[in-house]
């Protein structure tokens, strides 16, 4: 009897190894084992997408469910139905942040989210966004230089609504938040947004620009949020042609930037 040493490959009766992987000279089967290969991944992707979707309805349908049936109860005293009143207009202004963010995060990966880029004084820009945020502490580290950027200008505004709410959520003693901006000698200019607050651990950093991903911390678990907000600023910063990063010591504050093309490049 003949038999295969673990060194020699069993061949096919066509002759090829036996590799569990299509034949690359077949191009008709190659292609379907990749487009096999996708639709799997798209499977893992969508399961995943709406395992985290169902985590984010669940926590604010809960708490609308209870305060409802609170306020169905005639006897309740008007100051507890004012506070149930409250959260009520909370976890429904949660949803729809959550919907907002979803759309703007569909439109941008569908392609169909009009950009309109336009040259525009930043200075401006970040004046308006902070003047949106009333009662924060927030100081200005703007260079005199500034040159114009060139963005979408909307798109920007959001990018900087997104990270200023953030060092104002996750700095619970008021500290100051800082904004600043300068030219690079890249030609580029860098904005950031710097806060003294809670920070980011260590090994939730390599994640944070995930769809959905929250920093599960005991010093943060009454914090409120969709884990959208950063995903969304990293495609629409992106999609003016610049990048996105952050510097972050947990218990010390965060520093988050990205950079816009000056318009004179």
């Amino acid at each position: 009897m003949s038999s295969f040493s673990n060194n020699e490959s069993r061949l096919t009766p066509f002759g090829h190894a036996s590799t569990g992987l299509p034949d690359p000279g077949d191009a008709s089967v190659m292609q379907a084992h990749l487009e096999n290969q996708s639709l799997k991944a798209q499977i893992v992707t969508q399961t995943q997408l709406t395992h985290l979707l169902t985590h984010q309805l669940a926590t604010p349908l809960t708490a609308l469910g209870g305060s409802v049936d609170l306020l169905a109860d005639p006897d309740l005293a008007v100051a507890h139905r004012q506070e149930f009143l409250v959260v009520v207009q909370q976890q429904v202004q949660r949803l729809q942040n959550l919907l907002q963010d979803l759309k703007s995060l569909r439109n941008l990966e569908t392609g169909t989210l009009e950009t309109n880029p336009v040259s525009f004084c930043l200075k401006g820009l970040v004046e308006e966004v902070v003047g949106t945020l009333p009662g924060s502490q927030v100081g200005y580290n703007l260079s005199a230089d500034l040159p114009l950027v060139r963005g979408d200008r909307w798109q920007i505004s959001q990018v900087l609504i997104n990270l200023l709410s953030n060092a104002v959520k996750y700095s619970p003693d008021d500290g100051l938040i800082e904004v600043g901006a300068a030219r690079q000698p890249s030609g580029w200019v860098e904005v950031w947004v710097r806060d003294h607050g809670l920070g980011i651990p260590a090994s939730d950093q390599p994640h944070l620009f995930e769809r959905f991903y929250r920093v599960q911390h005991r010093d943060r678990h009454t914090i409120q949020g969709t884990g959208l907000g950063l995903s969304l600023c990293k495609l629409l910063v992106e999609n003016q042609g610049g990048q996105i990063g952050f510097e972050s010591t947990h218990g010390e504050g965060s520093r988050f930037y990205f950079t816009l093309p000056a318009s004179d490049r």
